[in-house]
């Protein structure tokens, strides 16, 4: 309702002229009457007018002034912009009313105008125009008609920088009887998105009076979404004190989104109701319902505009949350057919150097907080019990926490993201806590690939990094942390294979046996992570047959690996046939080496035979991730592998 104060401000300021025209039409005729417009109609609005064209009056009850080719001056702290410019203004009005109120308007017109509304960056707004404009809803002239044709408005915010165009085809406001609802329909655009209006308000008479709220029924059309408002404004020329019923409906939230400023994805139909109060700068939307899809939505937001920084605060729950609804979000498009993978960079490399999208963070203070108790995952992942906590404060984002439960087990992470600066590259802060995963539950879904639905075991680790960057291989090539892996009781099959060559799993002691998943008691896998590169602190698999040590890296800087892996019997055999491995070359395409001899020497001077065991420290991490009395803790509790030939005894720890 802004506007209807801007425009009840036009109007009166308009009227201003008026007298002073008809002043000067009376003394002295046309010439007289556009210098009285442009200097002392100047001077009672307080901005410089200019008339291009020229001025005619048609007197009468009502009396009727065009004036062609309008330029109505900024304010001072703007002076080089125009705040109107209009090819041709029409008004009629009543003459007695201007002596004995309230001031009627039968018609106030404007054709090819462009009105630029704004704010200071001290938040002082342009459209304060002398003491022309109506301050109390009585002070409010009765204007039965009010058109637009062929025009365009801009707002632009001087502290936030933000900016809104509306163009406007057609506008009309009807109000033939002050005792009479007030009919508004129009048709344009809301930043460049096609928009249609039609609305009733209350009647002028009710508008001037100042002990009821005034009533608000509008339908609008934005793109292919139906937004509906109804309800009352006890301020209306100062838009506060809403109690407003909103609905919203259809598809083309993204649309709404980029009018909006806000970025989203294609997403699919919306259906929604909530209600708006509040004002001066602070709004409040309860009672959020929404339907995206399959998936629901309800809660509330808080809106304060009051500041230089706007503050955003919602609250949501949610008893289902289909994410293929939300494709978008994450790299697609609803119903769109799957994007085909990129080809393989000519260098080999297969970590993507892709600039990351997101290098500024909206201009706003915003936290999110939000509780699902079913999600039903994109490949069938079993996810239930869903926290989330969002942040963005002084551009910073912040994830904090991010925990929920999944496949028998729970995730954790928290996430520090601090976007691109003129010093500095995006910074991730990050840590991730896996705790108790089953991973047959996680990957045994139909969406998953063949040869990873007869993987099983239970996971848990931890992942803590600070990287920065502006791409994913930059993140990777400069983390600096910690992180291990755990499983217990799992087993592979096929997967193996991809990961090695079945040569290279016999000489580790690791036999597939057609579609038989291989057993493996435990693994147990520790990384320092500095300047991109992953050396390994402890490496340990362990199946019914053989124990598997590792030592070496993974470089993600450049993309490399050297591993080391040595296997050892779990029992006596009198010929060992276990062969020591070495694995490097590229991780798009790793190199494997059965070493026939020296590599013993080399194991046992870069490992040492007591690392066969997990160091003290490694012992209630794996607590935390698998569980007490896990089956790591078993393994490794006192029962050492024996050596066959051509090992040497392990210390016992």
């Amino acid at each position: 309702m802004r506007w209807l104060k801007i425009a009840g401000g036009t109007a009166a300021g308009l009227l201003l002229l008026v007298m002073a025209c008809g002043l000067a039409l009376y003394l002295g005729g046309g010439r007289v009457l556009a210098w009285a417009i442009e200097h002392p109609g100047s001077t009672m609005i307080g901005r410089q007018i200019r008339v291009g064209g020229r001025v005619s009056v048609a007197w009468g009850s009502p009396t009727r002034i065009v004036i062609e080719d309008l330029h109505v001056g900024n304010a001072s702290w703007d002076a080089k912009t125009e705040m109107l410019a209009a090819g041709r203004v029409e008004i009629a009005f009543m003459p007695l009313t201007l002596l004995r109120g309230p001031v009627r308007i039968p018609l106030l017109r404007l054709d090819k105008a462009r009105l630029l509304l704004e704010t200071s960056p001290e938040g002082e707004g342009n459209w304060t125009l002398g003491n022309g404009a109506p301050k109390q809803r009585q002070q409010f002239p009765v204007l039965q008609r009010f058109e637009v044709q062929d025009s365009a408005l801009f707002y632009r915010n001087g502290e936030t920088k933000a900016e809104t165009d509306v163009g406007i085809a057609a506008l009309r406001l009807d109000a033939p009887d002050a005792a009479a609802p007030v009919k508004i329909d129009g048709t344009g655009t809301f930043q460049h998105q096609p928009v249609k209006l039609a609305a009733t308000v209350g009647p002028i008479s009710e508008l001037r009076n100042a002990a009821q709220p005034y009533p608000v029924a509008l339908d609008a059309v934005l793109a292919d979404l139906q937004l509906k408002i109804a309800g009352t404004i006890a301020r209306p020329l100062d838009f506060s004190g809403l109690d407003l019923r909103l609905s919203l409906a259809g598809t083309g939230l993204d649309k709404l989104g980029d009018a909006l400023g806000v970025p989203l994805p294609e997403l699919p139909p919306i259906r929604g109701t909530s209600k708006l109060s509040g004002g001066n700068d602070a709004w409040t939307l309860t009672a959020v319902s929404l339907k995206v899809g399959k998936s629901d939505l309800e809660g509330g937001i808080d809106i304060r505009t009051q500041q230089k920084v706007p503050r955003v605060e919602a609250n949501f729950t949610s008893s289902f949350i289909d994410l293929a609804d939300f494709k978008g979000l994450y790299g697609g498009k609803p119903r769109a057919a799957p994007t085909p993978a990129s080809p393989p960079a000519k260098d080999g490399r297969i970590i993507p150097d892709t600039k990351l999208a997101v290098d500024k963070l909206p201009g706003v203070n915003a936290s999110l907080k939000f509780y699902g108790t079913r999600i039903n995952a994109a490949a069938g992942l079993p996810i239930e019990r869903v926290t989330l906590g969002v942040a963005i404060e002084n551009g910073e984002l912040m994830l904090d926490p991010l925990r929920f439960h999944v496949a028998l087990g729970d995730l954790a992470l928290q996430a520090r993201y601090n976007p691109f600066t003129r010093s500095s590259p995006p910074r991730l802060r990050a840590k991730i806590d896996m705790r108790k995963i089953d991973l047959h539950s996680l990957l045994s879904g139909p969406a998953m690939p063949e040869m990873v639905r007869e993987t099983a075991g239970t996971l848990g680790g931890f992942v803590d990094f600070d990287a920065s960057g502006a791409s994913m291989r930059q993140f990777l090539g400069s983390m600096n942390g910690n992180a291990a892996v755990f499983v217990a009781d799992g087993q592979m099959s096929a997967l193996l294979q991809r990961l090695a060559p079945i040569d290279v799993l016999g000489a580790l002691g690791v036999y597939l046996s057609g579609d038989q998943p291989q057993p493996i008691d435990c693994f147990i896998g520790r990384f320092d992570l500095k300047s991109g590169v992953a050396d390994v602190s402890t490496l340990l698999a362990k199946t019914p047959v053989t124990t598997i040590v590792g030592a070496g890296g993974v470089d993600f800087r450049n993309e490399t690996i050297n591993l080391k892996l040595k296997p050892y019997n779990n029992g006596f055999r009198p010929i060992s046939l276990r062969t020591p491995i070495d694995i490097e070359g590229t991780l798009g395409k790793p190199d494997f080496h059965i070493e026939k001899e020296g590599v013993i020497a080399k194991l046992g001077a870069a490992l040492g035979l007591g690392i066969l065991f997990p160091p003290a420290a490694l012992l209630p991490l794996m607590d935390t991730g698998l569980g007490s009395d896990n089956a790591c803790a078993a393994a490794y509790a006192g029962k050492q592998p024996a050596v066959g030939a051509g090992s040497s005894a392990p210390n016992k720890r």
